[in-house]
């Protein structure tokens, strides 16, 4: 997959003329604003969970049904959308590992390289660190979906030389790639079908014979958990009106429970109660 973006360029040439090093500092605080963002998300997520568990409802509604996915099957599902390869003005940057982490929100790590595009012997790290969001059911194929959302992008030995780049306009330069990079990211398709409706069979032989019919059902994903290793999903379903063979069909389905929107859901650690 391939995508082009643009224009960085008084940037890019900035960069390239600085002689002061990115420093050892500097590469630690990056790691540190790295783990603060993932920490940010996880705490969010089990707020959320403490916060239904107090008020005495369950972590994933009842009623529902539950779709666990394990942390080798998303990363296997990501990986599959790899490499991912862009142009951010007079760099190429590309993504070609994956690593998913499931502890209070579903985490998501990319791992790749930068070079410039006339020079491709100077070349760097770049590590992506988000999540999953907007996990909902496909109205058209009934499949589950993500996409990934960043929340924080650095540059590792950039261009392989250090003095080429000083620590401010490296961090500079990683936050437009970011902003550039944000909403771009391929998503991701989860080998998980959701049937949207129930068929009734003719019965056409025999004493008794039986007209076909479909129960249309809305469906919608009400909850996310991230817990455990796994990706706890709850999947709402809401039964139609029946329709009879040969009519014409109900209206579309609904795509969310009540009270709750599909791909809005909230995070959090542990598994269904």
């Amino acid at each position: 997959m391939r995508v082009e973006i643009r224009p960085l360029k008084a940037m890019a040439m900035a960069a390239i003329a600085l002689s002061a090093g990115c420093s050892r500092g500097g590469q630690e605080a990056a790691d540190l604003h790295a783990r603060m963002s993932v920490l940010e998300r996880e705490v969010v997520g089990m707020r959320e969970v403490a916060r239904r568990l107090e008020g005495g409802e369950p972590a994933l509604p009842d009623e529902d049904v539950i779709v666990a996915l394990d942390e080798s099957l998303v990363k296997e599902m990501l990986e599959a959308q790899l490499p991912f390869e862009t142009e951010v003005d007079d760099y190429r940057i590309w993504l070609d590992q994956a690593e998913v982490r499931f502890r209070g929100s579903p985490g998501v790590t990319l791992r790749g390289g930068i070079a410039l595009k006339d020079r491709p012997g100077l070349s760097g790290q770049v590590r992506v660190i988000g999540a999953l969001e907007r996990i909902e059911v496909n109205p058209e194929t009934g499949v589950l979906e993500a996409s990934v959302a960043i929340d924080h992008l650095d540059l590792i030995e950039v261009l392989g030389v250090e003095g080429v780049l000083g620590g401010r306009v490296l961090n500079t330069l990683a936050q437009t790639i970011r902003h550039q990079l944000d909403g771009r990211l391929p998503g991701i398709t989860i080998p998980v079908k959701v049937e949207q409706g129930i068929e009734l069979p003719s019965v056409t032989d025999g004493p008794v014979r039986i007209q076909g019919a479909t129960m249309p059902l809305g469906v919608g994903v009400s909850r996310v958990l991230a817990g455990q290793e796994r990706l706890w999903v709850a999947v709402h379903f809401e039964p139609g009106e029946f329709v009879r063979a040969g009519t014409p069909q109900a209206a579309s389905t609904a795509g969310s429970s009540p009270g709750e929107n599909p791909g809005e859901a909230s995070v959090g650690e542990g598994g269904p109660r």
